[in-house]
Formats: C-alpha cells, sequence, structure tokens
C-alpha cells in the first residue's frame, strides 16, 4: 500500500511546504496593508478615469503592463487586499516553477531543489512585496520568467514532438509577458540558455564543437523572446522616461569610458549585496529597530517558518541527504556556473542602464540575480557534510527572512495606519480646499519622495469626481518640501506644470497650504501663515515656509468629506484629535463658543493633548471670553522653552489685533506670554 508521501509525490509535498512558508512569511499583516507609494496615484487615477487609464499611465515606458492592470482592476476595484494575496500568490508560484526547473535538472537533488526554491520564494532582498498595486507587474514577470524557463527546460528533456512544440510555444508567450512587465528582468534569458547547455552538455555525444552546435540548434527556438522584444524595443517603440531608454543610457559609456568602471564596480558591489548583504542588511534595517511586541512576534513567525522547512527538508530529502553531501563534482561544478552566469546576467541589464542594487529602496533589481544567489547557498548548504548542521543553517536563513519580511511588512503597515488617520483629520478639519492650493505636507517620521504621496490622497477626499478629458487635471497639486521647494516659497512664488503618466497638475509656490504632523500620536496641523503654531521638534524647512502657508485655502462652510473606507479604513476613534481638530474649523470661523464647547466636551469623555501646542485653539478662544485665569494657566503648558514662548507671544499678538481683547487680556499676554 503506497504512503501518503508516495502519492503525493515529492514534487507535491515540496509545493506544500513552498505554500505554507511563502504564506507564513507574507500573510500575518496583510490585513494591515493599504496603498502606500505608487499605489496612490494609480488608484486615483482609476477613481476619475477609470481602467483603461491605464494605457495612458503606462504608454511611456512599459506600455504591456496596462494590459494586465486592467483586468486586474476590473475584477479587485479599489479594495487593496485582492492585490495583496495576488502579489503572494504570485511569488509563489514562482518559487514552484524554480523547484520544478531544479528538479528538472538535477533530480536527485531534493533538498537542493527545495531549499533554494524556499530561499528564493521568500528572498529577504527584496522589499517591496507589500507595496502589492504597483508590483503587480513585477511579480507577474517575475513568475512569468520562472514559468517560461521551466517550460523551456520541459521542451528540451521532451521526445514527443507536439508536446515539446506546444511546450516551446508557452515558453514564448510566457517569455514575451514577463518582457512586457519589466524588461531589465531580460537576464534571466541567462538562466534560461545556461540550463538548455547543461542539459546537451551531459546528453551529447560529440566533442567541445559539436556539443556547442547543438546547445545553439536547440536554444534556436528560444531566440524570438529576447531578440523579438529586442527588436521592438531598441527599433519601434520610444521610451519616453530616460531610466527605461536603453538606447540613451547605453551612450554615456561611449561619451565618457570611465562609466565602464562604474559598471565593473557597481556588479562587484551587487553580487556582494543579492548573496550576503541580503540576509544581513534587511534584517539590521527593518526588523531590529522595531517595538519589543513586534520583535518577539517576528521571532514566533519566523520560528515557526523554520520549523515548517526543517520538516520540509527531512520529510522530502532525509532519503538522500547523506549523499547530497557528497555531491558529485561535476554536478556542484554546474550548480557553480549556473548560479554565478545567472546572478551577473540578472545584475547586467539594471547596470548597464546605470541603476543597481540598493537596499531596500531599489531591492526590485535584486529578483532576477536572487535565483543564482539562493542557487549559491543551498549548494554551500548541500555540502555540508553533517545532516544536523545542515539543516540547522536552512532553518536559519529561512528564520532571518521571515523575520525581515515581517519587520519590512510591519513598516508598510505603519504607513499605512499613519496616513490613513493623517486624512482623516484632514477630512475633519477641513470641509474643503480651495482648488489650485499646493499642498506641503509633513507626515510624521515618514519622508516623503514624491508629490503624489500627498495629492493622491487629498483629491481622493476633495476631488474624486470623474473627469472626461485627458490628460487628468489634479484639483489640489502637491510639492515635496526639498530644497528646490524652499527656496521657491520663501523667494516669492514660481509656477510648475508637470504632465507625468497623463497627471497634470500646476504648481503654485505662491499660494501653499501647509499641514505638520510633529508625532504620530499628536493631531494634524494646519499652518496660518500670520501666525504659526510650530512645535519646537518641527524640521527647520517647516519653519521657513510657515508663514507662506494661507489658511484661507480651506473653505469653512459645508460638512466635512467622508473619506471613502476602502481606502483610508473605517474612521478612526474620534480622541482628543477629532476635538482639536473642529476646534480649528471654528477657531477658524471665528466660533469661540463652539470651541470652548468642543474643550468641555473633549475633557468629559477624558482626552487630553500629547503635544501641549494643541492648547492654542482653546487659549485663544479664553483670550476672547476675557478668561485672563484660563489663558495663564493654558499658555504656561505651552510655553515650554524661550523658542516656544517667542512664538507663542506672536501669536497671541496677531490674535490681539484682529480681536477686542479687554485691556486686562492684554496686559496678561504682554507680561505672562511675551516677557
Amino acid at each position: 500500500m503506497e504512503s501518503l508521501k508516495q502519492k503525493l509525490g515529492t514534487f507535491w509535498w515540496g509545493v506544500l511546504f513552498l505554500f505554507i512558508i511563502s504564506a507564513i512569511a507574507y500573510l500575518p499583516l496583510v490585513n494591515g496593508l493599504g496603498y502606500v507609494v505608487d499605489d496612490w496615484y494609480l488608484m486615483y487615477d482609476m477613481q476619475v478615469k477609470g481602467p483603461d487609464f491605464f494605457h495612458e499611465i503606462f504608454s511611456i515606458d512599459r506600455p504591456g503592463r496596462a494590459l494586465l492592470m486592467i483586468p486586474l482592476f476590473s475584477l479587485f476595484g479599489f479594495d487593496p487586499l485582492p492585490y495583496q494575496l495576488s502579489a503572494f500568490l504570485l511569488r509563489f508560484l514562482g518559487g514552484v516553477c524554480l523547484f520544478w526547473t531544479i528538479r528538472m535538472l538535477w533530480g536527485q537533488r531534493t533538498y537542493f531543489a527545495l531549499t533554494a526554491s524556499s530561499l528564493f520564494t521568500i528572498y529577504p532582498g527584496f522589499l517591496s512585496q507589500p507595496n502589492a498595486i504597483d508590483y503587480q507587474s513585477h511579480m507577474a514577470g517575475l513568475f512569468l520568467a520562472s514559468l517560461s524557463v521551466a517550460l523551456t527546460i520541459k521542451s528540451v528533456l521532451m521526445s514527443d514532438r507536439v508536446k515539446r512544440t506546444l511546450l516551446i510555444t508557452g515558453s514564448i508567450l510566457a517569455g514575451w509577458g514577463y518582457l512586457s512587465q519589466m524588461e531589465y528582468f531580460i537576464g534571466v534569458e541567462v538562466f534560461r540558455f545556461t540550463g538548455v547547455a547543461l542539459l546537451i552538455w551531459r546528453t551529447y555525444q560529440g566533442d567541445f564543437w559539436r556539443k556547442a552546435k547543438q546547445v545553439v540548434t536547440v536554444s534556436l527556438p528560444f531566440l524570438p523572446i529576447a531578440v523579438g522584444f529586442l527588436g521592438w524595443r531598441l527599433f519601434f517603440f520610444e521610451s519616453e522616461r530616460m531610466a527605461t531608454d536603453v538606447g540613451g543610457q547605453l551612450s554615456q559609456f561611449f561619451s565618457s569610458p570611465s562609466v565602464g568602471l562604474w559598471w565593473i564596480n557597481y556588479l562587484i558591489q551587487d553580487i556582494f549585496t543579492v548573496t550576503l548583504g541580503a540576509w544581513s542588511l534587511p534584517l539590521n534595517m527593518m526588523t531590529f529597530p522595531l517595538r519589543l511586541r513586534d520583535i518577539f512576534a517576528a521571532i514566533a513567525w519566523a520560528s515557526l517558518a523554520g520549523v515548517v522547512m526543517l520538516l520540509g527538508v527531512r520529510w522530502l530529502g532525509v532519503e538522500g541527504s547523506e549523499t547530497e553531501a557528497g555531491v558529485a563534482e561535476t554536478a556542484r561544478r554546474e550548480t557553480v556556473w549556473m548560479a554565478l552566469l545567472t546572478m551577473v546576467g540578472g545584475l547586467l541589464p539594471v547596470i548597464l542602464v546605470n541603476r543597481h542594487v540598493i537596499l531596500p529602496d531599489y531591492s526590485r533589481y535584486s529578483l532576477i540575480a536572487s535565483i543564482g544567489a539562493v542557487m549559491l547557498l543551498a549548494l554551500f548548504f548541500e555540502n555540508i557534510s553533517r545532516r544536523s548542521m545542515r539543516f540547522a543553517l536552512t532553518g536559519v536563513f529561512v528564520f532571518i527572512a521571515v523575520m525581515t519580511h515581517y519587520g519590512n511588512t510591519i513598516h508598510f503597515v505603519n504607513e499605512t495606519t499613519a496616513t490613513r488617520e493623517f486624512w482623516w483629520q484632514v477630512a475633519w478639519r477641513a470641509p474643503k480646499i480651495e482648488e489650485g492650493a499646493t499642498l506641503i505636507v509633513s507626515y510624521p517620521g515618514s519622508p516623503l519622495s514624491e508629490d503624489y504621496y500627498i495629492w493622491g490622497p487629498a483629491n481622493f477626499i476633495y476631488y474624486p469626481e470623474k473627469q472626461d478629458g485627458n490628460p487628468v487635471e489634479i484639483k489640489l497639486p502637491a510639492a515635496v518640501l526639498n530644497g528646490d521647494a524652499v527656496n521657491k516659497i520663501v523667494t516669492g512664488g514660481g509656477i510648475e506644470s508637470p504632465l507625468r503618466r497623463g497627471n497634470y497638475l500646476q504648481r503654485n509656490y505662491g499660494s501653499i497650504l501647509l499641514m505638520i504632523q510633529t508625532h504620530s500620536n499628536g493631531c494634524v496641523r494646519f499652518i496660518n501663515g500670520d501666525a504659526p503654531e510650530l512645535s519646537q521638534w518641527d524640521a527647520e524647512r517647516l519653519v521657513l515656509v510657515a508663514p507662506h502657508s494661507q489658511l484661507d485655502a480651506v473653505i469653512t462652510d459645508g460638512a466635512s468629506p467622508q473619506p471613502p473606507a476602502i481606502v483610508f479604513g473605517d474612521e478612526p476613534e474620534q480622541g482628543w484629535c477629532y476635538y482639536y481638530q473642529k476646534a480649528d474649523l471654528a477657531r477658524q470661523r471665528r466660533d469661540w463658543d463652539g470651541v470652548l464647547a468642543l474643550l468641555d466636551e473633549a475633557l468629559e469623555q477624558g482626552h487630553y493633548p500629547n503635544d501641549p501646542l494643541e492648547w492654542m485653539p482653546f487659549v485663544q478662544a479664553y483670550a476672547v471670553d476675557g478668561n485672563v485665569v484660563k489663558v495663564r494657566q493654558l499658555a504656561a503648558l505651552v510655553t515650554t522653552d524661550r523658542v516656544q514662548r517667542v512664538r507663542i507671544c506672536r501669536v497671541m499678538r496677531d490674535l490681539s489685533e484682529k480681536e477686542n481683547l479687554s485691556v486686562e487680556m492684554n496686559d496678561s499676554i504682554e507680561n505672562k506670554i511675551c516677557n
């Protein structure tokens, strides 16, 4: 009677273990992930235009991405969860294809196949998995590339002509499919042809030249994948984006030969990064800085994955493990050459367009090279003679990978939560923001690199109406507060009108609205340039531009908008920041009685500020009300140092100029706050 192991077979047991390990790595926190980074402009465009607009978005560099994203959006809509599950599934299937490929190349090396494919599937050097909407194309491209190579290897082993033809056809279609998503994945062709050469070299009789000729003959049906794509890319398609313009990038080499030396330097550096750095740097950056409870959770999940991996290698590889420790020299040499060539092939297309692997921001460039990297690692483990040590090291590396992914996902979950809470507070505070106002935003502890991190959520809330024409008009533009933006703001303005991926905005540096959230547990502050309320922890750039913030861009009439829950999550608890925002809105309306009523309600419910600066609407309301005692009490909480005393003095003097304060109140302001 067949055992369960015999019934399912080694391959399907391996697939099951791959699924469990990858699920542990990617799914524990998936419900907490939302829109991040480039997801914002993609989904806002879907809000105002619909899925056909993907053609416009990707037409400048990778038009094939629209063919993937249109059906995906039609299925998933605006809900981020299905995109996360899809990205996970594609990542898992890519690992299955590598497992299949290695088993076809080295059928008896079960431990090696399972270890390499597992480490590839949860490779910790790739850190953009939680950015699931924008990175669908990367995951789909990686899966199709792995599938294409697997079909190629299967076709070489297939003797039946009809089946072989079908496999070749499938391989070519999958090959064009992956290149349509990510052109720099073309380095996987080195993995493909190295695999073909390996099989021919083993089985074909003859001298070197006869074998080489046979390799070329067998490889010819697969040349249309790369040759066909490159012919279209170089001679028919005109990229509007410099980073994906192959000819433009290569021209730099001919204009400056020293560029070639930099390419060699980056190649060496990146080989070390994808083989060694990927298992140390991301763990140090993403996991170790976490809170203790999150670190303990990461350890728990990583330990579970390590145990599953140990069970897997024992269950599937124990029978041959003793012989695998003494892998034949030929197989070892084959593996080393294949791994090294795959790494170089995966990195060169990236380096030749003057990019290279930088963790964590450019971790995507490690994806193809990671195939070779994990093969080298698995080969190293395989050649350890003591089985217990070999299995222990395998478990340790799986542990590291899962720890890294958990920490990385926590980072994205925190970013999702912080962004959602920020814009919920904005919605509580501003019934409407005037069209054309340029938003400058400071998120707590999260540096901004693109303006659509700001205008994406803002326009989702305030200008979600459908648009008929092209390009998409961004009604609320935004700017990243870099040095150039600071200079333009403080010197009187200037207008920019960028058009990017079908999105047009007019950025006016002379008409800005500044919003600051200094701490994650603090409230968002809308800055009034006439009397800016600034914290001692606000960055110098914010202090410089604060006097130029035009609060009248906030239209105070009407009810607060309701951010869509599918994008921004459910409305947070109406705690202190809810009352602060409503009080700040009432202050802008000069409804001073309303400000004090909101304070009473907040205090009755036990809500208090985490940042003393958030007492300011109430300090001013008490000043207008003539309550000198309350003003002195609250002002003492706000004026914590000399700098803050000077700032609050200016704010209160501005109030005195605009409101009819009592003589006693003005004297108190001058004597108790300003002096």
